[in-house]
């Protein structure tokens, strides 16, 4: 959900204190079609009822990773998503649904790089976005999950350093 996180920081501060900013495979907000708004509720009962069932699928579902991970690595990330009691991770979620931050993309006046999962989460709401942004840069990942810096984390680092070794000029 850090999209969002980023598009609600320009939003409320702006840019004067960044010299650039990141995207990764999600968005500041997006249009949804009224009938299909019953359907993106259909995982809260199993969510609240039994949480640890729920997270484990979800991580080893193809949305989060396209490639094997380790057991212990996925048991690690299960844990720590649970650390979050279930009653704030609802309010995060559906915070982040509701919320609309697109107004704050035209504001953004430094270097942008958007990072997208071929066929994921981001889609034509990532080229939305780079739209919206003044010179943003968007670069699609193939074979990766949106956990893209887990699955390919080369080519994800390698993105990341030469944008950042690019605010240096």
């Amino acid at each position: 959900m850090g999209a969002a996180e980023v598009a609600a920081y320009v939003d409320q501060f702006g840019t004067d204190t960044v010299a650039g900013l990141v995207f990764v495979d999600g968005w500041a907000g997006r249009d949804y079609d009224p009938n299909s708004l019953p359907g993106m509720f259909q995982w809260v009962p199993a969510f609240q009822k039994e949480r640890r069932k729920w997270t484990e699928d979800f991580i080893n579902s193809s949305f989060m990773f396209r490639k094997q991970q380790p057991e212990e690595y996925l048991k690690r990330l299960a844990d720590a998503m649970l650390r979050t009691p279930t009653n704030s991770a609802m309010t995060i979620w559906l915070g982040y649904f509701v919320s609309d931050f697109r107004p704050a993309l035209a504001r953004i006046d430094r270097p942008t790089l958007i990072i997208a999962a071929a066929g994921g989460l981001c889609g034509n709401v990532c080229e939305d976005m780079q739209k919206r942004i003044r010179g943003a840069h968007l670069e699609v990942m193939e074979n990766v999950g949106h956990a893209l810096f887990v699955d390919d984390p080369e080519r994800f680092n390698s993105l990341l350093e030469n944008f950042i070794s690019g605010l240096a000029r």
